[in-house]
């Protein structure tokens, strides 16, 4: 056990691969349950999820959303007890929630195109496809034809009562170019089954494959996951730094937390790991 826990240590202290001067010292404050070090129990998956690459929390149904690379949805409740799967064809990145609506969006990789998916009618109702240009560049993401296209990898929708689409969403766009943008999408204004996004603004902070994003509405700042590097960071909508951390985990691609402060963090290359978010203690 203390090997384990020592190695754990190390693997937090050493997982980024940006020059040593970058390189965050401060572990991120979490606590594994049931033990001090990383153990199999701290897989809350109970269905072996392939490739799960997105996660959020649906505050009405008080369930979490999960999407794979596969091309599948799952809805599970906070225990890890599966509700439904179903397959949404696509390679699925993300997924985040309107809280207003209760509707779901699902960004697909490297077709760049947003879903607009109701969970009670268990169906895609809209797409919302991303123009890629970009400040007169009409190829700003760029779109690869003769090889993987490392595209759209994590979506979250940021509320804004004033706004008339009542927010807006960010996205991290993994290579060519790394960055992430605001993008408006007339989830509101349209009523087309298809309708296009845009891209508003790029974020003046670069880092590189930003593979997950969420909103933390309590402290009004974007928290990313660069699964490449292992790093947690905190910034603002404004894409200033907050906060670094080393982050634990492997393949990063999706995070979320429940209401009780615990966070979930979906493993591109198996598993979703459940911790004790120590920050959301204090």
């Amino acid at each position: 056990m203390r090997a384990k826990y020592l190695g754990f240590i190390v693997l937090l202290l050493t997982g980024s691969c940006l020059p040593a001067k970058q390189a965050p010292a401060i572990p991120f404050p979490c606590q594994w349950p049931g033990s001090p070090g990383f153990t199999p129990q701290a897989n809350w998956d109970r269905q072996n999820i392939i490739d799960p690459s997105g996660i959020c929390f649906h505050p009405q149904r008080q369930t979490f959303f999960i999407v794979s690379d596969e091309g599948e949805i799952f809805e599970v409740k906070t225990d890890g007890t599966p509700v439904f799967r179903q397959k949404v064809p696509g390679d699925l990145e993300d997924v985040t929630v309107d809280p207003s609506s209760g509707l779901l969006y699902i960004i697909i990789e490297g077709d760049d195109v947003i879903l607009e998916y109701d969970p009670d009618k268990k169906e895609v109702r809209r797409r919302f496809p991303i123009n890629r240009a970009y400040q007169g560049n009409p190829g700003f993401l760029q779109k690869q034809v003769d090889k993987y296209d490392n595209g759209i990898e994590a979506l979250v929708f940021v509320p804004n009562s004033g706004h008339p689409e009542g927010g807006t969403f960010y996205a991290g766009n993994q290579e060519d170019p790394a960055c992430i943008m605001e993008l408006y999408v007339p989830i509101k204004t349209s009523r087309a089954n298809e309708a296009e996004a845009r891209i508003l603004r790029v974020l003046p902070f670069q880092m590189r494959d930003p593979a997950a994003l969420y909103y933390d509405s309590k402290t009004g700042l974007l928290n990313i996951v660069s699964d490449s590097d292992n790093l947690f960071l905190e910034i603002t909508l404004e894409g200033k730094l907050v906060k670094e951390y080393a982050f634990p985990g492997n393949d990063q691609e999706g995070i979320a937390w429940d209401d009780q402060g615990h966070i979930f963090i979906c493993q591109d290359s198996g598993g979703i790991l459940k911790l004790k978010d120590l920050r959301k203690t204090r």
